[in-house]
């Protein structure tokens, strides 16, 4: 049984706080990009504020605030910010429960992503990348990711188990890299005269492999280095 150990005495919630006085705290590990701060403009002009701040007393400046967590909305904000203020905490308690509140919060499937993103954009088109903390050439990177068939690269291929490589079938390396589009149709050229000369595994993600292998061996054949 897990024993209940609170450090907080007392949570007022959605509390109006005027931004005067309210203070960032010196410790937040967590940064922003140039295009991450956009965006979180973007989002409070769009949808207003959804999520409140965390807050507690500050511990030096009586009946003002200091940032537990939500400092980079608060940058963004004017006139006043709804906090929760949480009462009752040492410095060490509010240092760990920023770590908490930072590091707690999941990363996304990127192809869950992609796929989400792909299914907005057929509505919002263009407005899509209002409030999203990407770039352009990074949305599009991302939405891309929804046309691919993963289907063709699935580790649990049944079929695809075969593979007599020199590595092995347990000891195969994952590599990811990107090319463009002009590229990748001389590698898909190769990959089918090269699947026309020799066996190529059933599970395509290691079929790659097995092609890129032999385009770098027959590069090292040739090499006046090798």
């Amino acid at each position: 049984m897990v024993k209940n150990t609170h450090k907080v005495t007392k949570i007022e919630r959605s509390v109006k706080i005027s931004i005067s006085q309210l203070h960032p705290n010196p410790w937040n590990p967590n940064k922003t990009s140039q295009r991450q701060q956009e965006a979180i403009a973007e989002s409070l002009r769009e949808y207003s504020q959804v999520l409140e701040l965390i807050v507690r007393p500050h511990p030096d400046i009586e009946g003002e605030y200091q940032i537990i967590d939500g400092e980079h909305r608060y940058q963004e904000s004017s006139d006043y910010v709804y906090a929760n203020v949480l009462h009752g905490l040492s410095d060490a308690e509010a240092k760990k429960l920023t770590v908490v509140l930072n590091e707690t919060r999941g990363t996304a499937d990127k192809i869950e992503l992609s796929q989400l993103l792909a299914d907005i954009k057929i509505d919002l088109g263009a407005d899509l990348i209002t409030s999203l903390p990407y770039t352009e050439v990074e949305l599009g990177e991302l939405v891309n990711l929804a046309d691919i068939n993963w289907d063709d690269f699935s580790t649990d291929n049944q079929e695809g188990n075969n593979f007599n490589g020199d590595g092995g079938g347990e000891d195969l390396k994952i590599i990811t890299f990107k090319v463009s589009p002009d590229d990748y149709q001389y590698l898909e050229s190769i990959y089918n005269l090269i699947k026309d000369q020799e066996p190529l595994d059933k599970n395509k993600a290691i079929a790659w492999g097995q092609v890129l292998v032999t385009i770098a061996k027959d590069f090292l054949a040739v090499s006046p280095n090798s």
